[in-house]
């Protein structure tokens, strides 16, 4: 009886553990269907226009590129618990999910700057951008210590983040019948982040301009955009200007999760260094020119670049900061 019972067994134990390698989970929701091919077609409309008419500059953050990918996440609609993760093309494709109501959060996968935490709970669900060097957070310092406690600024100094393109829905999954195996879902995607224009209209001596820096104070820190919300921490935004010798103005477009709502006021920084190595601040409230529509600021302060005495073009320069060295142990 043993030696006729052993193979038997062996074999159950074998198909076993290739259905649980190769097919369904044994769950009650698991359903006939292919993996491969899904019960769910995703299509995703993807907003890639922001219809706004800037100045052409080398950090155009108004172009909005596709992503190759599209992270796909299903929440629970009662808790919050992500269900399922998925990655689909730039434009959608087929999905396997069991069949239930969710919270559908679709969202480019692999920007360079804005990065994705907490996909765990919907409600922690957060893009961010990274701290800026410690160079940069000097460079800023250096202009907002004084005098003027308005201007100075709190919290961190972070990069400028990339466009993220996010889609909500809640959505119905039926179970497949003989008439529709694969339900559709059509969903659209739209930028999270808003971009702004700032130009500096009234400069005296660009041509001896070699470095240009611009911080913009009082912005979200992140964004919440599972539950819709901006995180509430105050921090400084950093990105580079161009100088256009053509039409004699300082002008750039930047990206922001968005000013920070109530009473709080925006400072633009604007620190430009010469050949020579000395250094023009400039410091400007635009507190009310975020509420423009069309998202452009106009700086109209006289600002003169000093000759170097070195005369135009390229010249060894000198940091005006001391450099701050610490040791840092290895091993």
């Amino acid at each position: 009886m043993t030696r006729i019972l052993r193979p038997a067994i062996q074999t159950a134990l074998a198909v076993l553990t290739l259905l649980m390698m190769t097919g369904c989970e044994l769950r009650e929701l698991c359903y006939d269907h292919s993996h491969e091919e899904g019960n769910v077609m995703l299509v995703l409309d993807l907003q890639l226009d922001l219809d706004l008419d800037f100045p052409v500059s080398i950090e155009d953050h108004t172009k909005i590129i596709p992503p190759e990918y599209m992270e796909v996440c299903f929440y629970d609609p009662q808790d919050g618990r992500l269900v399922k993760t998925e990655y689909v093309g730039t434009y959608g494709g087929p999905i396997s999910i069991a069949p239930g109501t969710y919270d559908l959060v679709v969202f480019a996968f692999g920007t360079e700057w804005t990065q994705i935490r907490g996909e765990s709970s919907i409600n922690s669900l957060e893009a961010f951008t990274s701290d800026i060097t410690l160079q940069k957070q000097g460079l800023l310092a250096a202009i907002t210590r004084g005098d003027e406690p308005e201007i100075q600024t709190g919290g961190p100094i972070i990069y400028t983040p990339d466009h993220l393109l996010v889609a909500k829905e809640r959505v119905l999954i039926p179970r497949p019948t003989e008439e529709v195996q694969v339900v559709t879902i059509e969903a659209s995607a739209a930028t999270i982040v808003e971009t702004y224009s700032f130009s500096l209209t009234n400069v005296k001596g660009l041509e001896y301009i070699q470095t240009a820096d611009a911080f913009v104070s009082n912005q979200a820190r992140s964004n919440y955009f599972g539950r819709g919300e901006l995180n509430k921490q105050a921090v400084t935004i950093n990105f580079p200007v161009e100088a256009d010798r053509t039409v004699g103005i300082l002008h750039t477009t930047f990206n922001t999760f968005g000013k920070l709502p109530g009473e709080s006021h925006s400072y633009l920084h604007v620190v430009l260094v010469n050949t020579g190595g000395e250094v023009v601040t400039v410091s400007v409230d635009i507190t009310d020119q975020f509420e423009k529509p069309d998202h452009e600021i106009v700086i109209d302060v006289p600002v003169i670049i000093p000759t170097p005495e070195s005369g135009a073009g390229i010249a060894p320069t000198v940091d005006p900061w001391n450099e701050e060295n610490n040791d840092v142990p290895i091993g």
